[in-house]
């Protein structure tokens, strides 16, 4: 009998000390876990301060300048007018979720800062100050047919 009672004892250590590590390794996993997310937190605001979004508050955002910086590269490429359906079909390349609508309240915030003017004809968008000195290369705007 008391064979078998030291066995259980001896186990009963054995879990307890198995137990304890097992829950020393626990707390040491969510410290490493909480030092883990501080440097991603940290890694993301660097990024965020060495990119062109740095001044972007919301996550919808990125995808407005991204479409907002493309629509300025085409235009600015092109140095004439370009229609608003070309322009879109261009920037669907960035978003491929971008709606017609949406595109469009772009075409005007751009009007609204002074980058973009209407063209000659109705429909037609072009870049009032051309700001980029390298133009891109563009899918079907190199050839445009106004």
């Amino acid at each position: 009998m008391k064979v078998k009672q030291l066995m259980v004892d001896d186990i009963s250590v054995y879990e307890r000390r198995l137990e304890k590590e097992i829950a020393l390794l626990d707390k040491q996993i969510a410290e490493l876990t909480k030092e883990k997310e501080a440097l991603q937190r940290q890694l993301r605001k660097e990024r965020i301060t060495n990119s062109p979004f740095k001044d972007v508050n919301r996550k919808n955002s990125i995808s407005r300048i991204m479409v907002e910086n493309r629509i300025i590269e085409i235009l600015a490429y092109l140095q004439k007018p370009m229609s608003v359906r070309k322009l879109y079909e261009e920037t669907k390349h960035v978003n491929f979720e971008l709606k017609e609508n949406t595109f469009r309240t772009y075409l005007h915030r751009l009007k609204e800062k002074d980058i973009i003017e209407r063209g000659k004809n109705t429909g037609e968008w072009k870049i009032k100050n051309p700001v980029i000195k390298n133009p891109v290369s563009l899918n079907s705007a190199d050839n445009p047919k106004n």
